[in-house]
């Protein structure tokens, strides 16, 4: 069996392991951005509370009201913090598949290129062998049978 066709295997090993590292990247990117609108929601949900506790205040609230309030702008903002905190493991996360599917890739390519070289060897190997072959036949089966003049 010829060398370039063992490392077939090999080669359809790095391209799978390099397709399995691009749907991670792309489950991590996905994740990511589903994360961002998650906390551009509570960003914005947290403006319109403080508008209308604005607005509200402007009315005239109650200790009860304004308690009530104050406490849960307090759990938006945690909830704010934890998300941004999400956030940020998140694209840490999709950075490190980045780089893992960078890396597969190369690796991928590079194993392509042994086969391609290897496989190109091979072929020129067989040229030259088919070249011999006809260099040591006879040119023309009437110049076996004449004589020398």
């Amino acid at each position: 069996m010829k060398y370039s066709r063992r490392l077939q295997p090999v080669a359809r090993f790095a391209h799978q392991q390099e397709r399995n590292a691009a749907r991670q990247l792309g489950d991590s990117l996905r994740q990511t951005e589903h994360l961002q609108k998650q906390l551009d929601n509570l960003l914005e949900y947290r403006d319109q509370y403080v508008a209308g506790f604005k607005a509200a205040g402007a009315e005239g609230l109650s200790v009860v009201q304004l308690r009530d309030y104050q406490l849960f702008l307090r759990r938006l903002d945690n909830a704010i913090m934890q998300q941004r905190q999400q956030l940020l493991a998140s694209r840490q996360h999709c950075q490190q598949s980045q780089n893992e599917w960078h890396s597969r890739h190369g690796h991928s390519k590079a194993i392509d290129k042994i086969v391609e070289n290897r496989e190109q060897a091979e072929s020129r190997k067989l040229d030259e062998q088919e070249q011999r072959e006809q260099d040591d036949r006879p040119k023309d089966s009437n110049t076996l049978d004449r004589p020398d003049p």
